[in-house]
């Protein structure tokens, strides 16, 4: 299994903002690529912290739905939308491979 993390930080006074465009990414996910989108909001540490985390078979099916969503206007608006809701610099991805 491969796990896909990106943490994010909310912009001050954006965090209802945050909120609602991961309910929509969660429903696009699900409808559109049948995929689960897990979000999880940091309870200690720097406030406004979100995590959004997928996990998929394989490497191979991460970058398939990379590929595809890089290409889908629905999905291009969707992130058009994270980059007013969140820190440009709060941004972090990481891959994970279960052991």
């Amino acid at each position: 299994m491969t796990r896909y993390v990106v943490e994010f930080r909310a912009n001050p006074g954006e965090g209802d903002k945050a909120m609602e465009l991961f309910r929509q990414m969660k429903e696009y996910f699900r409808s559109q690529h049948q995929k689960t989108l897990d979000v999880f909001y940091q309870a200690f540490g720097a406030p406004g912290t979100f995590q959004a985390v997928m996990d998929f078979e394989s490497l191979a099916q991460l970058e398939t739905l990379a590929n595809d969503i890089r290409k889908d206007p629905a999905y291009q608006r969707l992130t058009d939308e994270a980059r007013q809701a969140f820190t440009a610099d709060s941004f972090t991805t990481n891959v994970y491979y279960q052991v």
